[in-house]
Order: structure tokens, then sequence, then C-alpha cells
């Protein structure tokens, strides 16, 4: 059965000179734009912590990666290791969308997916390339019926983008997005 009531709200928590994550009923949501830190990954306990109250059976994960970061450091798998094990029994899914095209988007992705495979999770996951299949996917896994959670979904995701403010204390600019000025 479709269910016809609306989504909830979505709430961003924390947005990092790297990172941005927020939630939306049963849906983590998280946009990395830049180099994650341990700081980043441990703070995805709150989000999950948030949405075991209102929803025990757990969540799944929506992880977008701009494509022109580097694989994190070997503090950061540490922490991402931890933290997969503290949630792990109330995780319903993850899909990771390594965004862009070309070569190194490619082979990112295919690190991604070896990694998953390493993995030992006994929950679903994936790696796409598109936020629409990547959202399409965790609606599924997660047996929600409303359509509209589509819709919502990549709202989210398009409001996790990073915020690039040009004046004032609180500037927000991914190294990725940093050029060289011209003479």
């Amino acid at each position: 059965m479709i269910s016809s009531e609306p989504t909830g709200k979505f709430v961003v928590h924390r947005r990092s000179q790297s990172t941005a994550m927020g939630i939306l009923d049963g849906f983590f949501l998280m946009r990395i734009f830049g180099e994650t830190t341990p700081g980043d990954i441990y703070a995805t306990l709150e989000c999950h912590q948030l949405i075991v109250a209102e929803r025990p059976r757990g969540a799944v994960s929506v992880v977008a990666i701009d494509s022109t970061n580097s694989l994190p450091s070997e503090a950061t798998r540490r922490a991402s290791v931890e933290v997969t094990k503290k949630t792990r029994l109330q995780t319903l899914g993850v899909v990771i969308i390594v965004l862009g095209d070309g070569f190194w988007a490619s082979a990112f992705r295919g690190v991604m997916t070896a990694v998953n495979l390493l993995n030992q999770a006994t929950y679903p996951r994936t790696v796409v390339r598109y936020e629409e299949e990547g959202v399409d996917w965790a609606i599924e896994t997660s047996g929600e019926r409303n359509p509209r959670y589509r819709s919502a979904l990549l709202a989210a995701l398009a409001e996790l983008r990073p915020i690039v403010v040009a004046h004032g204390p609180s500037m927000t600019v991914p190294t990725s997005m940093l050029s060289t000025p011209r003479s």
C-alpha cells in the first residue's frame, strides 16, 4: 500500500568545511565535498541516535561524495569502522553515491565497491553514480511506500551542497571549488 502522508521535515544537523549531514524521517543523509575528518565521522553518531529514538527499526544512509575528493586518511577510516560497528544493528542499508564522470570517479566507485565487499556488514549496501539512483535504492531498501520521498530526498541532498558565502566570517568553501586567481 502506498502511503499518502507527507514526509517529515529535513533537518540539517551539521556543516563543516568538508561535510554536511542531516536527517529526514528514517533516512540519514551526508554530503562529502572535502577532506573528511574523524570528527565529521563521529558526528554521524548523533544523527543516528536521533533517528533510532524515533524509529527503533533503524535508518538507511545516503552518502553523496564529490569525486574530486581524495581517499580518506587512516584516522578517518578507523573512525568509520568504529562508527559502523556502533550503528550496524540499526542500519537498514547504505548507499554511497560517488558523483562525477571520468576515470577518477569510476576508480573511486570501484574502490568503494571493493571496500563494501570486504566489509562484513549484514545490511545491504551499494555504490552508484547518480543521486536519483541512490535515492531510489534507499527508498526501496527502507521499505517506505511514500512516493513523496523521492523528491524530498533529492531536495535534501541539494540542500546539503556546500554553502559559498562571499563575505563574512562563516565562509565555507570546499577545496574542490578553489581556483587560482587569473591575472
